[in-house]
């Protein structure tokens, strides 16, 4: 019995490390006040799927180079919508706040053609922006934590002009 434990144990701790990178700190705010974002300009860094069934926590493949624009968005000043680039086009979205935090409402988008990598990216994207369970604040991080396990790392690429 003290053997399996054991091993559970050591099992359990190496799928939380293997996770790590994902899980938010404990100084951070889930849905932070809008006003706190308002203003602020983010880009994704890291796609972190969901778990697989032996914990293993892998990124989804970002386009890099030949001139591909990450994926990015911003809030206005007055913390009332949200836009940015979801891979090929360009989104904007609504954003509602109550006692709880903010809401990401009413996304909308252009409907440019792009290669099928950049489109189905954009497909994902707005999906999760649509979908997610919880948005979540550390420091010059904001995850956005999809229904389906699905992790969006933004870092803070800086303030409007």
């Amino acid at each position: 019995m003290g053997g399996k434990f054991w091993l559970l144990a050591v099992t359990g701790l190496l799928g939380l490390s293997g996770c790590a990178h994902v899980i938010p700190t404990c100084n951070s705010k889930i849905s932070p006040p809008a006003a706190e974002l308002a203003g602020s300009a983010w880009e994704l860094e890291r796609w972190s799927l969901a778990p697989n069934a032996k914990g293993e926590v892998h990124a989804k493949v970002l386009p890099q180079g030949d001139g591909g624009r990450p994926i990015h968005m911003q809030f206005d000043r007055a913390g009332k919508r949200l836009s940015g680039l979801s891979g090929c086009n360009q989104f904007t979205a609504q954003i509602t706040e109550d006692a709880r935090g903010f809401t990401v409402e009413n996304v909308a988008s252009t409907r440019m053609l792009c290669s099928a990598d950049r489109m189905e990216l954009e497909r994902a994207f707005l999906y999760q922006l649509n979908d997610y369970q919880r948005i979540v604040r550390d420091g010059d991080r904001l995850l956005i934590v999809g229904r389906d396990q699905n992790v969006l790392r933004f870092k803070q690429s800086g303030t409007l002009q």
